[in-house]
């Protein structure tokens, strides 16, 4: 799974965790199980009104 953005791995995600928050950005840890069953995960930075897509 390379360069995947961040509304394709949020729809397969195990888990979403806010790692950070500093001031108006926040940082989101996405988990996902890739198809051998071995757990991946990425973090992406956030600034304030981005959308993510569910």
């Amino acid at each position: 799974m390379s360069n995947q953005t961040l509304s394709e791995l949020v729809k397969t995600a195990d888990k979403i965790t806010v790692d950070e928050i500093k001031g108006k950005k926040v940082t989101l840890k996405i988990s996902w199980f890739d198809l051998k069953g071995v757990r991946k995960s990425k973090k992406f930075l956030l600034n304030e009104k981005d959308k993510i897509e569910f």
